[in-house]
């Protein structure tokens, strides 16, 4: 266990250090913004398309890892649509809640399992994100889309909003590229290297500067519920489901490290943008992040 947390507090402490350097302000918080963008756009999906391009895909054991993944996604979603009626949830609510069960941060889960794991827990983490990015942005934007605006998008308008995200776009590229056979010059592959290899810490930077401390200020049955789904329950399902599908030991410890991560950033712009209760995602989101950093290591560490 002491080694578990040893090899994760790196990953947290750069987490600390951009929470701190947005609330000193050594520079404007449009520099935050950047940030964001570069990451997002640039650096993780050139980070997603070398793993899963430029890595034998076939030695590692990552379909059970990937059905066990959306296994307990879709779990969660069932059921936290079936305790909405029960608890008398708000669309506001429900919808915030949804996204703090099913999403994950990316930029937490590629730097824990290349902490943990080294270079193949990096590429199973990749395939981790390419199985379950876009069935967590099916089901949010379905969700969102239908409970705040009553009009569930149609088929084309969510494969046009698949199409425009970068991740989902990276991981497209990366896995056909390493379907077709083919080799990619060194010099294309070092620099994806380089630009990937920038992401890691520029995306912990962001999500500790993203932290709002100060929207933790009601809701608090939402946020235990939200947090309790996808920080506990989640990551047993995770579990269960890798050894139902006799999973290998590595494949089924970072699945459970991905499913034990925190929701990502992209759930409160959706939830502003579609005119949900974004500052109650913003408390979940923070919130999680800070729980994360215990359940992380636990988890973890009980699977040796």
């Amino acid at each position: 266990m002491s080694a578990t947390f040893s090899a994760l507090m790196p990953v947290f402490l750069v987490i600390v250090v951009g929470a701190i350097a947005r609330r000193l302000k050594p520079f404007p918080d449009s520099v935050w913004d950047a940030v964001d963008t570069l990451v997002y756009w640039l650096l993780l999906p050139a980070l997603l398309v070398v793993k899963l391009g430029a890595t034998d895909l076939s030695a590692q054991d990552w379909e059970p890892m990937a059905a066990a993944l959306a296994g307990a996604t879709l779990i969660a979603a069932t059921a936290t649509a079936l305790l909405r009626p029960i608890l008398r949830l708000s669309p506001g609510i429900y919808t915030s809640v949804l996204q703090g069960a099913v999403r994950q941060n990316s930029y937490i889960g590629l730097a824990a399992a290349s902490a943990l794991y080294g270079q193949d827990g990096l590429t199973l983490a990749a395939v981790g994100i390419a199985g379950v990015i876009p069935l967590v942005n099916v089901i949010a934007v379905w969700s969102l889309n239908r409970h705040l605006r009553d009009t569930p998008p149609d088929l084309t308008t969510m494969v046009l909003l698949m199409i425009k995200n970068p991740i989902i776009v990276a991981c497209a590229i990366g896995i056909a590229f390493n379907a077709s056979g083919l080799t990619a010059p060194i010099a294309m592959v070092d620099g994806l290297e380089m630009l990937g290899g920038a992401a890691l810490p520029m995306g912990l930077l962001s999500v500790g500067a993203g932290l709002r401390f100060a929207a933790i200020q009601r809701g608090w049955a939402a946020i235990t519920l939200a947090n309790t789904i996808k920080l506990v329950a989640v990551p047993l399902l995770t579990l269960w489901l890798c050894r139902e599908f006799d999973a290998a030991p590595i494949a089924t410890a970072v699945a459970v490290l991905f499913a034990s991560l925190p929701s990502s950033a992209a759930s409160y712009v959706f939830s502003r943008q579609l005119g949900g209760d974004h500052e109650l995602m913003a408390a979940i989101l923070t919130t999680q992040v800070v729980v994360a950093a215990i359940t992380i290591p636990v988890f973890v560490g009980l699977l040796g």
